[in-house]
């Protein structure tokens, strides 16, 4: 498992980390995902104890999930763009 909040990427890492972290809520909403879903889930907010986390906890498994995707897989497949 992913430490949260010990790991660190690079920021080419975490962009492409970024990609499949959106891909999965893309896919898993059916193509209907609103990017404000996920800010509102991913707001920072302030637990009982003080311990700073995303409004919605599953965030982070979703981002876990898209480190493991980007460190098994690498780069997502890219696309040739035509003229």
């Amino acid at each position: 498992m992913i430490n949260f909040k010990n790991d660190s990427l690079s920021a080419e890492e975490a962009f492409w980390t970024m990609y499949y972290f959106l891909e999965e809520h893309y896919t898993l909403s059916d193509g209907t995902f609103n990017v404000s879903d996920i800010l509102s889930a991913s707001e920072p907010v302030t637990n009982n104890d003080g311990k700073k986390m995303p409004a919605d906890s599953g965030m982070i498994s979703f981002w876990n999930k898209a480190i493991e995707k980007f460190r098994q897989e690498g780069l997502p497949p890219t696309k040739k763009l035509n003229r």
